[in-house]
């Protein structure tokens, strides 16, 4: 690993972006931090490159002589669990903002953020209100992936229990309590993060935000939507696709998903989800062949020995 010289007194708020051959992305990303964060917060910003081609590195020198900036180069694709955990390493904060390199600060969401959980200690997770590029709201609320929701949907257990399933993609205008958030900005309370055990880094892509705010809630923490803080998230730029299906990426979905069933519900409820989303897949088959592989796969077994990690090399 390799780092630019910091400083590394305990800060207010460290950022961590995760680096993968989008490094535009990342210095974008980084510009409108550095051009809304308030002067009065002590803040770090930490790249981890997760072994990106050497022409993706070669742009992220644009960095350096950045005193707030951090540079960590990977030897390899260690996933985006293992990287963010990496990112916490060389710096102390109270508070780390896990943010997904390919977005952009629309206010000092640093702030708003910070102040909010300074004045709500129960909160271990907040997030501002997403944009998508076009300047539509974008679904940053999620709900536990559990077998009531499957089979019954969201609508239906709203009419019971509408805190545990507030609407998603609506303009809220003040904060809000929710099940949990899109990964792609997550503002953590260190103290929360450590009771709950840290990231697991068996989730190589996926999934790593409903372990964390299930394992949060089990120590009393709760996730907030705090929509005066506002970013644009340019989906899918973060993790390179190809036209069509992509048949390896979402088998890593269903690798990951499938592991979050098991560790949280038990082996049961793993089966059973199992078994639902074979159905549920093997009926896109019409769009794409792939889709009855991918039933199929998930049926018999999405084990983590057929995760996209253990195809990653040193470099």
């Amino acid at each position: 690993m390799t780092w630019n010289h910091m400083s590394h007194p305990l800060k207010d708020i460290a950022v961590v972006l995760v680096n993968y051959n989008t490094s535009e992305y990342t210095l974008q990303c980084i510009n409108s931090i550095v051009s809304q964060v308030s002067p009065k917060l002590n803040y770090s910003i930490i790249v981890v490159d997760n072994n990106s081609r050497q022409e993706e590195l070669k742009k992220l020198e644009a960095l350096e002589g950045m005193d707030t900036v951090a540079i960590i180069k990977l030897p390899m694709n260690s996933g985006f669990s293992s990287a963010n955990k990496a990112g916490m390493e060389i710096t102390s904060a109270r508070y780390y903002y896990f943010l997904n390199n390919d977005t952009e600060l629309e206010n000092d969401a640093l702030d708003i953020l910070y102040e909010f959980m300074e004045k709500h200690p129960e909160a271990g997770i907040s997030s501002g209100q997403m944009y998508h590029a076009d300047g539509s709201i974008g679904i940053n609320i999620n709900y536990f992936p559990d077998l009531w929701l499957k089979f019954l949907g969201s609508g239906f257990l709203r009419v019971f229990s509408p805190g545990k399933y507030p609407k998603k993609g609506i303009p809220y205008v003040a904060p809000v309590k929710v099940p949990l958030l899109n990964g792609s900005s997550l503002f953590i309370r260190k103290k929360a993060l450590d009771e709950a055990g840290g990231f697991d880094t068996e989730f190589f892509l996926y999934c790593e935000e409903e372990d964390l705010a299930l394992r949060m809630k089990k120590k009393g923490y709760a996730c907030y939507l705090v929509p005066e803080a506002r970013y644009t998230h340019y989906e899918g730029k973060s993790s390179i696709r190809d036209e069509g299906i992509n048949y390896l990426m979402l088998r890593e979905f269903y690798i990951s998903q499938h592991y979050l069933y098991q560790k949280h519900y038990g082996r049961f409820a793993a089966f059973v989800w199992r078994v639902s989303q074979f159905f549920r897949t093997f009926r896109k088959c019409y769009i794409h062949q792939d889709y009855v592989k991918l039933a199929f796969f998930i049926l018999w077994h999405p084990n983590k020995k057929y995760s996209l990690r253990h195809q990653q090399t040193i470099r």
